[in-house]
């Protein structure tokens, strides 16, 4: 059937106009939503500089916070540290490098105090062993301690005697080891430096160290008596506080007979004496000790050690 023409365009027409009145309605609606992406693009547009310097803004603000503080600390250490460590320990490292005081000269004894009746009895051993023996019996017999100027020589030769001094109470002084004068007097030697004097000194107290446990400190005895103010000075800074002389010699070394080493000993007793003898072959000293010490007992005597005689 043919439709009339008029009927035939609209039919034609009619979608076009549909098509046409579609897309108007988007472009409303694209219209209509435009605004949208618009206000997005501003915003970014409007961040995009807030951001960027706002970024700096705190590290500005924090950087001025570091520097501040950081003056602040140096001020307070750097002068409280400096003058307070300078002057305490300069003060303190002064008096550390004082010199040390050298010990005092050994003083001279010949006697002790008077006060008591009292004598000491010294022994010097220093040759051969003579009549040691003889003289430890007879002291043993009489219950007197007595004191032996010992030399290292003749302890080193005779160990089994100086034991038995030991044992038995007695007392030692360092009578040097060889017996060799330590000013020359009595030798003809030149005197002996002060290195000599220590090793003299310091080789007989090893040796009665090692035999009896004992030492001769603070005891000497110069060989030959022989000593000056040095001597005193080299002794003394080797611990020996006292240069021990005598009040009565016996003289038994000079070949006095036994007699009259008792009468010499009797007629020159007085409160606080030293006596020395000798324990020698060539001295009489082991004979007339007993009698020596009878007649000291009948005037009153009695016997002590060195240690209690300067002790008082």
């Amino acid at each position: 059937m043919r439709l009339p023409i008029p009927v035939m365009r609209w039919l034609v027409l009619a979608p076009l106009l549909a098509l046409a009145l579609g897309a108007a309605a988007c472009r409303d609606d694209a219209a209509s939503s435009t605004p949208t992406p618009t206000a997005t693009a501003d915003a970014s547009a409007t961040a995009a500089p807030t951001d960027e310097p706002s970024t700096p803004l705190p590290t500005s603000t924090a950087t001025p916070a570091t520097p501040t503080a950081t003056p602040t600390a140096p001020p307070t250490s750097v002068p409280t540290t400096a003058p307070t460590a300078a002057p305490t320990s300069a003060p303190t490292a002064e008096p550390t490098a004082q010199p040390t005081i050298e010990p005092a000269a050994a003083t001279v004894i010949d006697r002790g105090p008077t006060g008591r009746r009292v004598v000491t009895l010294t022994f010097d051993a220093g040759s051969d062993v003579g009549f040691a023996s003889e003289i430890l019996d007879t002291l043993a017999a009489e219950g007197i301690r007595a004191g032996f100027g010992m030399t290292g020589r003749w302890a080193e030769e005779n160990p089994e005697l100086v034991r038995r001094m030991a044992a038995e109470g007695h007392g030692f002084v360092n009578h040097s080891y060889s017996h060799d004068s330590f000013t020359g007097l009595s030798t003809g030697a030149g005197p002996m430096s002060r290195e000599e004097r220590w090793q003299e000194l310091d080789r007989t107290e090893a040796v009665l160290q090692q035999l009896t446990g004992r030492t001769t400190k603070p005891y000497f005895r110069p060989p030959y008596g022989d000593y000056d103010a040095s001597v005193n000075v080299d002794v003394g800074a080797r611990g020996y506080a006292y240069n021990v002389m005598w009040t009565v010699d016996s003289r038994g070394w000079n070949a006095l007979p036994a007699a009259d080493i008792v009468a010499r000993c009797l007629e020159r007793a007085e409160p606080g004496a030293v006596y020395i003898f000798h324990v020698g072959s060539a001295s009489q000293d082991a004979a007339a000790l007993p009698a020596i010490i009878q007649g000291l007992r009948a005037q009153g005597y009695g016997f002590v050690t060195l240690a209690e005689l300067l002790g008082g």
